[in-house]
């Protein structure tokens, strides 16, 4: 799994969001709350757990 923290305005979190939602390759196991920057009202972050299409949890048996 592939943790990714998306930072910028709110319809720019919102455009990479879909980007990485419409990927065929990727899968979105879950997303976090948009949440504010310190010491700016203009931009946020928000953390997205990916994982490649058919790939399990990541541990071997």
């Amino acid at each position: 799994m592939v943790k990714i923290r998306l930072q910028g305005t709110t319809n720019e979190i919102k455009r990479m969001r879909r980007v990485i939602e419409r990927n065929r390759c990727l899968t979105v196991v879950s997303t976090s709350e948009v949440y504010p920057n310190k010491g700016t009202n203009k931009y946020f972050r928000q953390y997205v757990d990916i994982r490649f299409k058919g790939e399990s949890d990541g541990i071997s048996k």
